[in-house]
């Protein structure tokens, strides 16, 4: 909860700027936003099983195989706590519930530190991505609650890095939600729910990251540079 409310509070007190928070469900622009980037449905998720729920129940306990960390490549999943310890989990959603998921059943919820279910008050679920990305956007559950979203330059919780707010927002249950920046500087998320009702995810969408100079143009700009150097050096 330190780091939950230390997150609101950093989003408060830094200069935001070049980014757009979506919050939608027009399908156009959910189609422009996923477009070259990795969209993740949960549905097979390597080493993973997905625990079948029928309702949304607080302090019903988790399977270890139901858990996600680093099985998605691109991204790194915590819940606070102990990174690679503390995970969220793939539910499977089933009987009234069943029509939650966006995309087939699966969808990733909060857990807490015990390893049971959270969906009550103080869900929370941050991600890391060791490469930077320029989205980060994702389907939030009809039948939960809105949540605060979070975008920073690294997650300090993986990386060991001094951590800075890119972007905030509260968005709405039922909706494609996310942000975009101008630029892959992307490389910390979180997700904090703003009622007592929890969140799960679905189609976690994320990318691009800056694209790699070609050895061609690498090159072409070692040569410029060094050819800066010997003019310089000619004057002096």
């Amino acid at each position: 909860m330190k780091r939950i409310l230390t997150c609101i509070a950093a989003a408060g007190a830094c200069g935001l700027s070049q980014a757009t928070v979506v919050d939608t469900t027009d399908a156009g622009v959910i189609s422009a936003f996923q477009s070259g980037i990795a969209v993740n449905t949960f549905e097979s998720v390597p080493t993973r099983t997905p625990q079948p729920i029928t309702s949304y129940t607080a302090g019903d306990p988790v399977a270890a195989t139901s858990f996600v960390f680093d099985q998605i490549s691109g991204v790194q999943f915590s819940v606070g706590g102990g990174v690679g310890t503390n995970m969220p989990a793939l539910f499977s959603l089933g009987g009234a519930i069943a029509g939650d998921a966006k995309s087939g059943t699966t969808v990733l919820g909060p857990v807490d530190f015990d390893f049971t279910t959270k969906f009550g008050p103080g869900a929370f679920i941050e991600v890391y991505f060791p490469v930077k990305v320029a989205k980060v956007g994702f389907w939030l559950n009809p039948s939960l609650g809105d949540v605060f979203i979070l975008a920073a330059d690294t997650n300090f919780a993986f990386s060991g890095l001094p951590e800075t707010t890119l972007e905030s927002g509260t968005v709405g249950a039922g909706h494609f939600v996310g942000i975009e920046r101008a630029s892959a500087d992307i490389g910390g998320f979180k997700i904090i729910a703003v009622s007592d009702q929890a969140f799960t995810v679905d189609d976690f969408s994320f990318g691009p990251t800056a694209p790699v100079p070609e050895p061609a143009t690498g090159a072409l700009l070692l040569a410029g540079l060094a050819t800066l150097a010997l003019r310089r050096r000619a004057r002096g």
